[in-house]
């Protein structure tokens, strides 16, 4: 098992998350207007979790706007946004990705607090190879030489990942699909997060 295929299966034992993975997910448009083939751990990723959130919290961008966010439609806004207005700098140092140009990022998740997830797509680097980079609001920049897998189960299970964990030992993280119903009570929560819950 690669490295990114463990980190995968670290996030599907500590969240209790089993499902058939899907297939025909559609990512071969979203490649081909890209003009890049994206990592194959976030494809995996979203081949094994059903659009929802980790920890009711963090969302991966989707190939389709089925009950998520579209990974094509959220670039082509934020290219749009770039090019159309002065603020364009607040992702500076970085730019937003250009199939004919050289790296810029690419949004591949967000969460419940404002924080944004990219890649830094480069063509000249093999894509499971980019790095992510990420921020809360407007804090600044931080990149990550780490698989965008290993990113997601840092952001629920792992305590020391500052400033983006939100995982609370010994709460259990959880995912909760699209369909699922949201936990608004303490009581809700604490049956998700139980660390003795059944898978």
């Amino acid at each position: 098992m690669n490295d990114q295929l463990t980190w995968i299966a670290r996030l599907i034992d500590v969240t209790g998350w089993h499902q058939e993975p899907e297939d025909g997910a559609g990512w071969e448009q979203v490649e081909s207007t890209l003009g890049l083939v994206l990592p194959s751990d976030f494809k995996e990723l979203c081949r094994r979790f059903a659009p929802g959130a980790f920890y009711a919290y963090l969302h991966l961008l989707r190939p389709t706007g089925d009950h998520a966010r579209p990974l094509l439609r959220t670039w082509a806004s934020l290219r749009q946004w770039a090019a159309e207005h002065e603020s364009a700098r607040l992702w500076a140092p970085y730019e937003m990705y250009e199939p004919d140009k050289g790296s810029g990022l690419i949004q591949w998740g967000s969460d419940q607090t404002e924080g944004e997830y990219y890649w830094l797509a480069d063509r000249s680097v093999e894509p499971d190879r980019w790095q992510v980079v990420a921020r809360r609001e407007a804090d600044p920049w931080h990149e990550f030489d780490i698989s965008t897998a290993e990113f997601v189960y840092r952001v629920v299970a792992d305590p020391e990942f500052k400033p983006f964990t939100v995982a609370d030992s010994p709460r259990r993280p959880f995912y909760l699909p699209h369909w699922g119903p949201f936990p608004t009570s303490t009581d809700d929560w604490d049956a998700l997060t139980d660390p003795n819950r059944k898978s």
